[in-house]
């Protein structure tokens, strides 16, 4: 699924997206802020324990700062 993302979200493949978040209103409202963000990360990246917690805590600050029902 990656790779299909990537080569859809590049151009030319001189650029890489490195990471990117989805919100999924349905399961916001289902189940609350919990598991509703994916954050997607690069597979050379995946193993790096200091950029997961960055965007981990990413991505709470969004849930946590922002009224997700106005995201749409």
């Amino acid at each position: 699924m990656f790779n299909y993302l990537s080569k859809r979200f590049t151009k030319n493949y001189d650029e890489i997206p490195l990471f990117w978040v989805t919100f999924n209103l349905n399961k916001y409202k289902q189940n609350g802020s919990r598991g509703s963000c994916d954050l997607k990360i690069h597979p050379n990246l995946k193993e790096d324990e200091h950029i997961k917690k960055t965007l981990n805590d990413l991505v709470d600050y969004i849930r946590r700062t922002n009224n997700m029902n106005d995201i749409k």
